[in-house]
């Protein structure tokens, strides 16, 4: 699959979004898009994108809302490279953003960036007041204490302290998966999906979000820094409970298959054709090396 085209939409999209709600003489700012613009794999962008296009819509209309995605996404790895965090020093191949700039600023330009995220979908005059509120619901809600921070405060809870399975579960679909989910959710936005298209599209983003973290948990044991662009054994080095520690690393990637054939035959059973593309991107984030 050749995603060029939505890499260039949304690199393009978040560098004009900087240049009109950031002051150019801020710190803060420059920090922000240092950690921002240009370095990311866009994984939730596409997506979005993709599962737009499956609901017989312009992906194109959709840049906002993958922005606002990519701008929260941001703002969390910036926290949580944090020293009080998971205290990484690389991140995307570069300097984190607190080693650059110093622990103040960056703890800043994740504030500015949960900012910008919103200010990103309110401005923007091509969508109707009420899907506005709407998506801004959607996006608090999946960031905020019941979704995303909640999954971190466990993370953080559960470091030099077990977690069993059902724990494990709740925080990487907190921590992780809100925010995938938040893609299915803002691409389907304003479609009106059937019974069965609804679940299947919740289901199959929920397993996504699984999947997703399964494959960070393998490649912390087993990748490469260089490929991965931050460093490899931090959670060992942190004494995190992952499904590496629980599962193993074999049956780890026997859950993540499983759980990436359930959600595309639920996908493919609603949507028919149409998923094939959504399909065929978590195959790749099944196998990805990075």
């Amino acid at each position: 699959m050749d995603t060029k085209v939505y890499l260039e939409a949304i690199e393009k999209e978040l560098t004009l979004c900087c240049d009109r709600f950031f002051y150019d003489n801020s710190q803060v700012a420059q920090a922000a898009r240092y950690s921002l613009l240009n370095a990311g794999k866009r994984i939730r962008a596409i997506l979005l994108f993709l599962t737009a296009e499956m609901c017989n819509k312009n992906w194109k209309d959709y840049v906002k809302y993958a922005c606002a995605v990519e701008m929260i996404h941001c703002y969390s790895l910036i926290h949580d490279d944090l020293p009080c965090m998971d205290n990484d020093d690389l991140r995307r191949g570069k300097p984190s953003c607190h080693k650059a700039f110093g622990e103040s600023t960056a703890l800043l330009a994740g504030d500015a960036l949960i900012g910008l995220g919103v200010e990103t979908i309110i401005n923007d005059n091509s969508i109707a007041d009420h899907i506005k509120i709407k998506a801004v619901k959607l996006l608090t809600k999946a960031m905020g204490p019941m979704g995303m921070i909640f999954g971190q405060e466990l993370d953080l809870e559960h470091e030099n302290k077990p977690a069993s399975k059902e724990m494990l579960n709740s925080i990487h679909k907190h921590k992780t998966g809100r925010m995938i989910s938040l893609c299915g959710q803002l691409g389907s936005i304003d479609s009106e999906l059937n019974c069965q298209q609804a679940y299947a599209l919740k289901l199959f983003f929920e397993n996504v979000g699984l999947v997703f973290q399964i494959v960070d948990d393998i490649l912390d044991v087993e990748g490469d820094q260089a490929q991965l662009g931050k460093p490899v054994g931090s959670d060992n080095d942190n004494n995190k409970s992952t499904f590496i520690t629980l599962y193993g690393l074999e049956e780890s990637k026997r859950i993540a298959a499983q759980l990436t054939e359930e959600a595309n035959v639920k996908l493919k059973d609603a949507f028919g054709d149409k998923a094939d593309m959504l399909i065929e991107y978590t195959s790749y984030l099944l196998n990805r090396k990075k």
